[in-house]
């Protein structure tokens, strides 16, 4: 369990998924107890602690309520329950993610659903009815609609409630007090929840969605539609969109086989498989672990039975909660067809740590079944000395996962942040455009206190009402707007509830009235981010230094892309006329004395996706100038950058290659080759310690590319492309080399699949190799 890849992932950094599988393990261990003392004052007291750590738990991470179903199980069959009734019981489970996969796409599947639940569930009960612990299912079952919504929870506890009342005064020989205590416990426990709105309420800088607008902590709020609703909504976890999760599910956003099977960013099977260190033999693994539930189920159903429903709702159940975008399904509404931005496997760290468990009682049983099988022959001990190594497969999770997990030396991150806000000037006011090139420049801000005079403000989040006003009003982002201006409310309008803020503002560069919504205007949707951009150019008034960490957006009314002069890392906006918008000499200084490169000549540090594709912009901006050194005829100097990036930043491939050409062109063919060359083994070994990185591969194949050897590029390019064809990069290498080679059907063939990800159908080089702007046929 512990070197399970993902559980290790989680563990070391600052994570909730390692501390949310503490809570579950003990919930089981709990559990493992309870069903010895069950219908004693023990068992009860269990039962009461466990509700109290599930709901506790959810404060933590939702997956930590995964366990509570199973745990209802055995809290909710008397001690004299037959095994038929857990069996019935755990194969609710199974027609429940059954009945999910039955009603996914169907118009009202997620009605349908509900409808069939509550049929299967009536008739569950049917079946086991005088083995139910009725007040101590009511109570489980109030609390548990939490997994639902919010709304949902807080009716299910006034049912409950009501239902207790009930019951102590019409059959007060059922424990009702248990099952009253259950609710009351299980709102203590989801009380941690409140330290939101208050940690909010203090107005901290990163106070994302603002959950404490409007929040009161009276009963009757909570019923209110204006009272604490942004408190709701992050509850519901609306910050990920207007459906609750549990009715997302019923619209699938991935093809099955790429959601169950192996796919980037998603596919369950392919983190699967990896888990253990032994993904050549992992089919053996898996086997070995069926066997262990197999063996525990036959051995007592009561608890082998509950075990594998635990796996399946951490596995299987998860695929189809979480719903993961594959970038190929297409919803025409939403524009919905992206790919998960990151590898989602964190989210099955309870499923993979609890098979590496299943694996445990799989050696148990194959050791117990070997010596029941040996043990009246004389072969006996030299077969039980042999068996016994079985007990060292942890051994091949740790060899395995080590070098992925060990963070020693793994600096990349802090020295990717510091070098951003490094190329900031005084009091700047920084543009970022995602998680990536967000997140780590907050840590270092708020963590290590470094540069923070630099306004970070990102884009996507600029997308939303609240952050607008903590900009304006706590990080001193120029903003001329009210809060009123700003501020959503809901509005009636032709019988549908609308947001919008109070009043309008002035859109200036677009001269317009509007309010702060996105709205169309001239033939295109203007988002709240764009309208904020220009709004911030505007008030600013050139006093503080404006820079984005990408191109500012194009369509901009104040034509801000013609004056973002490239400056270092980002692009920063300057009044002065650049001819090639590039600031060469603040660049050579920011990279020969400013910027740090700790680590990135190391090949003993794991370089994960993000990681890899993150630093690229590190490259990429350096050959920009030594581009911009080569035009101006600054020969010398070009030289000096090219060896000093290739001496601090080895694993870039375009360095050398840039290199390459600026010595052929001069005639200098022989260090031409020589300074090629020198990359082979740089990334041979780069590849060894990371062979499923595609960026490492595909760089090998352009290296035999330019080496001339054909033969070697173009396979190695295409199991580049393979391992994620989804990725603009990797394609843009495949297709160049195909081009040059003009094998055309191929390069036709390959962008086809590439443009199955429907968001790549905006690059240009797919729209023409396709021809989607104009008629078909031609040579590409």
């Amino acid at each position: 369990m512990a070197f399970a890849a993902t559980y290790w992932a989680n563990a070391v950094e600052a994570e909730v998924y390692g501390l949310a599988l503490m809570i579950m393990t003990m919930i089981l261990w709990l559990m493992l107890i309870y069903y010895n003392v069950q219908g004693t004052k023990q068992g009860t007291k269990i039962i009461i602690m466990v509700c109290y750590m599930a709901m506790l738990g959810v404060g933590v991470h939702l997956t930590t309520f995964l366990v509570m179903p199973v745990a209802a199980v055995f809290f909710i069959l008397k001690k004299d329950a037959p095994a038929k009734a857990w069996i019935t019981l755990c194969l609710l489970f199974v027609v429940e993610l059954l009945g999910m996969i039955a009603f996914s796409n169907m118009d009202g599947g997620f009605q349908a659903f509900i409808f069939a639940t509550v049929i299967f569930l009536l008739l569950a009960v049917f079946l086991v009815y005088k083995y139910i612990n009725w007040p101590v299912l009511i109570g489980i079952a109030a609390f548990s609609l939490i997994m639902v919504g919010f709304n949902q929870f807080l009716y299910g506890l006034i049912a409950g409630i009501i239902a207790m009342l009930v019951i102590s005064s019409l059959a007060r020989k059922m424990d009702w007090r248990t099952g009253l205590t259950i609710i009351v416990i299980a709102v203590i426990g989801y009380s941690l929840h409140l330290f939101i709105p208050i940690r909010s309420g203090l107005n901290p800088r990163i106070d994302e969605n603002n959950p404490s607008r409007d929040f009161s902590i009276a009963p009757w709020a909570f019923f209110s539609k204006t009272k604490n609703q942004a408190f709701i909504n992050y509850l519901d976890r609306k910050q990920y969109g207007s459906q609750l999760m549990v009715e997302r599910v019923f619209k699938r956003r991935g093809t099955w086989a790429h959601q169950f099977g192996r796919h980037p960013h998603m596919g369950f099977w392919s983190y699967f498989e990896a888990q253990y260190g032994m993904k050549k033999i992992f089919f053996l693994v898996f086997l070995l672990g069926l066997f262990g539930i197999y063996y525990a189920s036959r051995k007592r159903v009561q608890i082998g039975l509950p075990f594998l429903i635990l796996l399946l709702l951490g596995t299987a159940g998860l695929v189809l909660y979480m719903n993961f975008a594959d970038g190929i399904m297409y919803n025409a509404q939403t524009g919905d067809a992206y790919l998960e931005v990151r590898n989602r496997d964190y989210f099955f760290t309870p499923g993979f740590a609890y098979f590496g468990l299943a694996l445990g009682l799989g050696v148990a049983a194959l050791m117990d079944v070997i010596r029941r099988a040996t043990a009246a022959s004389g072969i006996h001990k030299p077969v039980m000395s042999v068996t016994s190594l079985l007990v060292f497969l942890p051994v091949f999770a740790l060899a395995g996962n080590y070098f992925e997990n060990d963070r020693s030396e793994n600096y990349y991150p802090k020295i990717y942040s510091e070098n951003i806000l490094d190329t900031c000037e005084e009091n700047a006011i920084l543009f970022t455009s995602g998680d990536n090139d967000t997140f780590p420049l907050w840590c270092v801000q708020e963590v290590y206190g470094y540069r923070k005079d630099v306004r970070v403000v990102n884009l996507s989040l600029f997308n939303t009402d609240w952050y607008v006003a903590q900009m304006k009003n706590h990080y001193d982002v120029p903003i001329s707007l009210s809060d009123k201006q700003i501020i959503w409310n809901n509005y009636e309008y032709q019988g549908k509830t609308i947001r919008r803020p109070e009043s309008t503002f002035v859109d200036r560069p677009r001269k317009r009235r509007t309010y702060l919504i996105p709205a169309p205007f001239e033939g295109r949707i203007w988002k709240l981010q764009d309208m904020m951009v220009d709004e911030v150019v505007i008030e600013n008034k050139w006093k503080n230094p404006i820079y984005f960490s990408s191109e500012p957006y194009a369509e901009s009314p104040l034509k801000l892309r013609d004056i973002a002069v490239t400056t270092g890392l980002l692009y920063k906006l300057d009044s002065a006329k650049w001819e090639r918008k590039i600031n060469a000499e603040e660049g050579y200084r920011l990279y020969k004395e400013v910027y740090k490169y700790t680590g990135l000549d190391n090949p003993n540090i794991y370089r994960d996706e993000n990681a890899t594709g993150v630093m690229l912009s590190l490259g990429f901006n350096a050959i920009r100038l030594v581009g911009e050194f080569w035009r101006t005829g600054q020969v010398e100097r070009a030289f000096d950058m090219l060896e000093f990036t290739i001496e601090k930043y080895p694993e870039f491939l375009q360095s050398y290659v840039t290199y390459y050409e600026y010595l052929r062109e001069q005639g200098d063919t022989v260090k031409a080759d020589s300074v090629l060359n020198s990359f082979e083994p740089v990334v041979t070994e780069l590849i060894d310690k990371n062979p499923e990185s595609q960026f490492y591969v595909a760089d090998l194949g352009l290296l035999r590319f330019y080496q001339g050897r054909y033969d070697e590029a173009l396979p190695l390019l295409h199991e580049a492309f393979n391992m994620n064809r989804s990725s603009g990069p990797t394609y843009r290498k495949l297709a160049g080399a195909l081009i040059e080679l003009k094998r055309y059907t191929e390069l036709v063939d390959v962008t086809r699949q590439h443009a199955e990800y429907k968001n790549n159908r905006n690059d240009k080089l797919v729209r023409q190799v396709l021809q989607l702007d104009g008629p078909p046929g031609g040579t590409p």
